[in-house]
């Protein structure tokens, strides 16, 4: 990990966090990786490489925009918080989100539920 632009921050940690919600939003839209493209005005390369947490570009390692996140997240109709990880706590050397499947299925039921919470 390129540590001289993100400091001690494991910031793959965060773009898989970040990917993993981006994927099951998409899926529970029912939007296939395409759809979701149309709809943000990304590529659909663009959505899978986020969602893998890489990129083509050195260190290889998905760091999207501001911009990116509000456009998925309106193509999404759920709010950009969403899609952020660890939004209730301090900035961690790594996503908690990451430290084990446990965590990372909470994660996808806490998401099903709040989307479950919007359709009311």
């Amino acid at each position: 990990m390129d540590e001289t632009r993100w400091g001690a921050l494991k910031w793959g940690t965060y773009a898989y966090s970040f990917g993993h919600r981006l994927v099951v939003i998409r899926k529970a839209r029912g939007y296939s990786q395409e759809v979701l493209a149309e709809r943000s005005g990304l590529h659909r390369n663009q959505i899978s490489n986020l969602e893998r947490g890489t990129s083509n570009r050195a260190p290889h390692v998905a760091d999207p925009l501001l911009s990116t996140v509000y456009r998925l997240a309106g193509a999404l109709d759920v709010p950009p918080a969403y899609l952020l990880p660890d939004l209730r706590d301090p900035v961690a050397t790594a996503s908690f989100e990451q430290s084990s499947p446990a965590e990372l299925s909470a994660v996808e039921e806490a998401l099903r539920d709040l989307l479950d919470g919007q359709a009311d």
